[in-house]
């Protein structure tokens, strides 16, 4: 018999035996695998880590979660060393149906197990993110226009949080989202935040979202961020505010941080095309260590404004949580654009700095 069918059997016997019982105490995964798997497959969800034994293709888990939340399959230990791509869904407290595609893939001369999702059902809360990656996919990331993106994401998350504001997913995309684009103001923020039903949101979350509340209060459009005075490496104080009249880019960066010295080629390009037509960068770093960020310095070769903040100051005026991070000031010193990438930051001064 196929393993498919032994799929449908196994499901159709669970449904029937629990019919007799309305009650759903915890959650069952019923899954199978499409592929020459042997072995344990494993699950993550919290701090827990559960495994069980692949038997003709079919595996079976159970257990109890207190709210909906994110769970990974392992093909397997997650504690191995071994190089794998796991995948990731909404579990909950119900009857759960996995389908799964098991592949083994060679990349730089090494075998990677990797297993993707094909189906799934019985998840309310995978539903509800599939219909919302689906909208984001449809309206959002087929916008190029910002202004019209940002309306885009307010719509989409403000829906989704008025239908289901007790879905821990609606907490986690106001968090998540919100801090990845960057787009929505303080006052909109706040706006979806008083839309959540907190008692059954990630607490995680609801700080985080506080955390982003705040800072764009400092950040929103049209605001002059706080005064940044910082040594440079000769030990003299500079001033941001000393570079109104340009076009300034407020780059938080650090030596240790690897996007940051990543993106650093592509912001020296940008810098070299623009530097003396009414653009300059402030570079505003992390490092505790003053030889390494001078060395970093050198390294790639940076030829704006670099000063530093061994203690961080100005990281917590502006509330950041990460870097790299930047802010980009008009010749007024208004805040026009924030956490822009190269490519963007490109766009932008073509438009706006006259050849």
């Amino acid at each position: 018999m196929k393993a498919i069918n032994i799929f449908l059997i196994i499901i159709l016997s669970f449904i029937f035996s629990n019919c007799k019982n309305n009650k759903k105490i915890g959650f069952s995964i019923i899954g199978e695998i499409k592929g020459n798997f042997e072995g344990f497959i494993f699950l993550k969800y919290e701090d827990r880590i559960d495994s069980t034994l692949v038997k003709n293709n079919i595996f079976n888990f159970k257990g109890n979660v207190q709210e909906p939340l994110e769970a990974f399959l392992y093909p397997g230990s997650p504690s191995s060393k071994e190089q794998k791509v796991i995948a990731p869904f909404m579990l909950e407290n119900s009857q759960i149906f996995i389908s799964l595609n098991y592949k083994k893939r060679e990349f730089r001369g090494n075998n990677i197990k990797y297993i993707k999702i094909d189906t799934i059902y019985g998840s309310k809360s995978q539903d509800l993110r599939n219909n919302f990656d689906s909208k984001m996919a449809k309206t959002f990331h087929k916008e190029t226009n910002d202004s019209i993106k940002t309306s885009l994401l307010y719509k989409n998350i403000y829906d989704f949080i008025n239908i289901n504001p007790k879905s821990v997913l609606s907490g986690e995309y106001l968090a998540e989202i919100n801090n990845r684009y960057d787009y929505l103001s303080s006052n909109q923020l706040e706006n979806l935040y008083k839309l959540l039903d907190t008692c059954y949101q990630d607490k995680k979350d609801l700080k985080y979202v506080k955390k982003l509340i705040k800072r764009r209060k400092v950040l929103d459009y049209g605001n002059i961020p706080p005064k940044i005075v910082l040594p440079n490496q000769n030990g003299e104080l500079i001033d941001n505010q000393s570079l109104i009249g340009n076009f300034v880019l407020l780059e938080f960066w650090a030596s240790w941080c690897g996007p940051c010295r990543k993106s650093n080629p592509e912001l020296m390009e940008i810098y070299n095309s623009f530097k003396g037509r009414g653009f300059e960068i402030f570079g505003i770093s992390q490092d505790t260590d003053t030889e390494k960020w001078k060395e970093a310095i050198k390294e790639d070769k940076l030829g704006w404004t670099q000063v530093i903040d061994t203690l961080n100051n100005s990281g917590r005026m502006y509330n950041l949580t990460t870097i790299p991070y930047n802010v980009l000031l008009d010749r007024k010193g208004k805040i026009i654009s924030r956490n822009v990438k190269p490519s963007k930051l490109n766009e932008i001064l073509a438009e706006k700095i006259t050849k």
